[in-house]
């Protein structure tokens, strides 16, 4: 009696597990979160005095390096386009930016380098303490908590934006 080969669904295992952390907590989405604002606050003045075109250029550079967004170059009515892309966008960029660039500062300044910041002081009261390894280990330890909670916000805010540029600045979503 042969047996005959199960039906592999996915073509690509490793997506399965692998694919929802590397989507959800992506670097570049981060990246993202912070460069977006000046862009964004770079691009829409330009596009009012006229540089749509080199609005739309860095607009949708952007996204199309750090978040793989496939935006296609208008044939008309760019102006219109990066500037309510600019204008729409520009809160979500302004909370993602501020959320994001808080978030991995606050990591950086009080979980990875936190005998650094407070080297040479007294820790007996801190978190964690009365040594500097635990008070360390109690301040790295939120930190990776405040990661595990806000970088889902944090790429949301992204995802919002990229669909919002592929909406507003892709000439093929008329279609």
């Amino acid at each position: 009696m042969a047996l005959a080969a199960p039906t592999v669904r996915n073509a690509e295992p490793s997506t399965v597990k692998a694919g929802w952390f590397r989507t959800s907590y992506d670097w570049r989405s981060s990246v993202y979160a912070v460069a977006a604002l000046p862009v964004g606050l770079v691009s829409l003045p330009l596009a009012l005095l006229g540089g749509s075109r080199a609005a739309h250029r860095l607009q949708r550079g952007l996204a199309a390096r750090l978040l793989d967004a496939r935006i296609t170059e208008p044939a008309r009515g760019r102006a219109a386009r990066v500037v309510a892309h600019g204008v729409l966008a520009l809160p979500l960029q302004l909370l993602a930016a501020l959320l994001t660039g808080v978030l991995w500062a606050d990591v950086l300044a009080r979980g990875v380098c936190y005998p650094l910041a407070e080297w040479g002081q007294d820790v007996s009261q801190a978190w964690g303490g009365p040594t500097l390894i635990g008070a360390w280990a109690a301040h790295f330890g939120v930190g990776v908590l405040t990661l595990a909670v806000l970088l889902p916000v944090s790429r949301a805010l992204v995802v919002a934006q990229r669909r919002l540029a592929v909406r507003l600045l892709d000439a093929s979503a008329d279609a």
